[in-house]
């Protein structure tokens, strides 16, 4: 039964699955990688830090108001009613007196 190996990304040798380090790099070179790899994270920048550029930007704080931010946005127009057209009252009394009609009467 064969075994099933990869190649070692540090020296290219066969390393079979499953192995906690290769069998030609050995543990030293394995441990040695890690520590820079640790270093090499610590010295990232963190995603929640800013960048000191970012400092100066004046954002809106609590003292939002929204309606004087929608009249800057959307202008001094004034809302429509949401109502419905006369010929749709009518169309719908209409329906309903002919469907009484057909139930009742017809």
């Amino acid at each position: 039964m064969a075994v099933d190996c990869y190649i070692c990304p540090d020296c290219g040798g066969d390393c079979p699955v499953g192995a906690k380090t290769c069998p030609a790099c050995g543990p030293r070179k394995v441990a040695r990688k890690m520590r820079r790899k640790k270093s090499r994270v610590a010295r990232k920048k963190r995603s929640w830090e800013q960048d000191s550029a970012y400092d100066g930007l004046d954002l809106p704080g609590q003292d939002f108001d929204y309606e004087d931010f929608v009249e800057k946005e959307f202008g001094g127009q004034s809302r429509q009613s949401a109502g419905l057209a006369w010929y749709w009252w009518l169309t719908a009394v209409l329906l309903l007196a002919l469907m009484a009609f057909i139930a009742f009467g017809g």
